[in-house]
């Protein structure tokens, strides 16, 4: 019986043994008609679809035996329905039948054998007693046709009730073999699924280097090289000759053919498409024998790792900054403060139009003073206090400055403010240093007569502070680490101008980026999101500008 039909099994086993009963009943009313005890084997389907059909097989079954003996018998007949010896083990089949479904299969053909000998037994009782009761002799030639039957009835009872065992051993092996195979197929699918959703590249082989699974970050990989290519066109191939096709795999980066020739497991980190991969590669066994069945190679993706691997060790260094400035701080602020005030007595003793240049020197000391906590700033990301102020308040203030600054090399500095702007929350001091630090670089960056543009805008919900220079530009490979601290390609930098500004602007939740090409210049671009939330709505509001032409014109230039 197939494993899906065993639900219907009691259906079947009425029918079966309906026929069979019915088949029976007949041969014997229609070749034995003069015999009110018929001699057939009725009670072995009755009995096999009882006990082995459940209470609601037996109970039909006794209703239709009941049903075709009236249509076989009138109903005054008495003789034939007390000698029936079917009607006798019926009810002992209804009191055993708990009993023969808990057993083990050796006891449930005891117990059959058991009973068909007892309705064999009634059988042959109730038959010598008709014989007793039309005065008939017990002659040698009915005992041999009593005893051949006995012999054929129980010879046919063992037979089927052993087919019968023989069919249900194998339906139930069959239905246990289906629920371990759906079992496994849920968990291989489950598996699969997740093996998927690994963040890891897997590919595995059998024994015979013929690949067996790839998921689909693998899949992904591959694809880098050809855009079509899919699990039906992997699959089954031999991963030599598939790895001849792909880079990735050509130079064997996943080592399978060293684990299947009995190497340990392998471990490499490799490059593909600007983008780092721990490669760890390892035999399969079979747990028995110990015999190389397969390998599988799984590749992770470190690049993020490394990153941040390196972003720590930049930390570390930023760590040490701010141990050496606090431990320099007390040192470098006492010769400041003397020189500081030897300043302001020189002032009182100078004639009065030296008073902007003593002004210049100690806003300078000052500013000095405030580098030095820019270090622990730099290291410690300090809380800064912020206050509600516009940017072009900054850029005012520090402005001569920078015309002083570019006055000195010859460059012209334009200022393209834009009258939208917003104001911002900032710290000014901080802002002042950021405006400065990438002020002077690109003065720095440029020969004579260079031009120097200090932009102001509203760009995407963001004010934008845009520091652009005409200078040489900046090559790619230094873009990449200008904001690493203590890197520097200047002869006397110090390498610290650039990520202060970054730390200025992450602390002010803002974002700074580079534009640069070569011969065209650099423009660095810092973006502040400007508040949105309800508390600080009365605090902005698009004021005009400072007119630029306080600044000496719209257009700035200083020669």
């Amino acid at each position: 019986m197939r494993p899906e039909r065993i639900g219907r099994a009691h259906v079947y086993l009425f029918l079966f043994s309906a026929l069979s009963l019915l088949f029976c009943m007949l041969f014997s009313f229609m070749y034995f008609p003069e015999t009110n005890l018929p001699f057939d084997f009725r009670l072995i389907p009755f009995m096999i679809g009882f006990l082995y059909g459940g209470y609601r097989v037996g109970i039909m079954l006794t209703a239709m035996y009941i049903v075709v003996m009236v249509m076989m018998h009138a109903w005054h007949d008495h003789y034939i329905w007390w000698s029936d010896s079917v009607l006798y083990v019926a009810p002992l089949l209804f009191l055993l039948l708990n009993y023969f479904q808990k057993s083990s299969a050796p006891r449930r053909i005891l117990l059959l054998m058991g009973v068909a000998s007892l309705g064999m037994l009634l059988h042959f009782i109730i038959y010598s007693l008709s014989l007793w009761d039309h005065h008939i002799q017990m002659q040698t030639h009915i005992l041999l046709f009593m005893g051949m039957y006995a012999t054929v009835f129980l010879c046919a009872s063992c037979a089927i009730i052993y087919m019968m065992e023989y069919v249900r051993e194998k339906a139930f092996l069959q239905q246990g073999y289906q629920m371990v195979w759906r079992q496994y197929r849920q968990e291989a699918q489950k598996m699969h699924q997740l093996i998927d959703e690994t963040p890891l590249a897997v590919l595995a082989v059998d024994a015979n280097a013929r690949i067996t699974a790839v998921n689909q970050m693998m899949l992904r990989m591959l694809q880098q090289y050809n855009p079509r290519l899919a699990n039906v066109d992997i699959i089954g191939r031999c991963y030599y000759s598939f790895s001849e096709e792909y880079e990735l795999l050509s130079k064997d980066d996943f080592m399978l053919s060293r684990v299947l020739s009995g190497e340990p497991p392998q471990s490499e980190v490799i490059q593909h498409f600007n983008r780092k991969y721990l490669v760890r590669t390892a035999s399969m066994r079979n747990q028995e024998t110990g015999e190389i069945v397969g390998a599988v190679g799984m590749a992770h993706d470190i690049t993020e790792l490394t990153q941040l691997r390196a972003e720590m060790g930049n930390m570390e260094r930023l760590s040490l900054v701010g141990q050496m400035a606090a431990s320099i701080t007390h040192e470098i602020r006492n010769p400041m403060a003397v020189v500081r005030g030897f300043i302001q007595l020189m002032q009182r003793k100078s004639p009065e139009h030296l008073n902007d240049y003593y002004t210049i020197v100690m806003e300078e000391l000052d500013r000095a003073n405030v580098i030095i906590n820019d270090f622990l700033s730099l290291a410690q990301n300090r809380i800064v206090e912020k206050e509600f102020m516009h940017l072009h308040d900054v850029i005012s203030h520090i402005s001569p400055l920078l015309w002083a600054d570019a006055n000195l090399r010859g460059q012209e500095i334009h200022l393209q403010l834009a009258d939208d702007v917003p104001k911002l929350f900032i710290n000014s001091k901080e802002i002042k240093q950021l405006l400065l630090n990438l002020a002077r670089n690109a003065m720095e960056s440029m020969e004579q007569k260079g031009v120097l543009t200090i932009e102001t805008r509203v760009y995407k919900g963001a004010v934008e502070l845009i520091v652009r220079d005409n200078g040489p530009g900046i090559p790619a490979a230094v873009q990449e680490r200008m904001f690493e601290p203590f890197y520097t390609t200047k002869a006397k930098g110090t390498g610290l101008g650039l990520p202060l500004c970054l730390s200025i602007v992450e602390r002010h939740g803002g974002v700074i980026s580079i534009e640069s090409e070569a011969g065209c210049g650099t423009t660095f671009i810092v973006s502040f999101q400007v508040e949105a939330n309800a508390a600080y709505e009365q605090f902005i509001s698009v004021v005009p500008s400072p007119s630029i032409n306080d600044l000496s014109g719209e257009t700035s230039r200083i020669s």
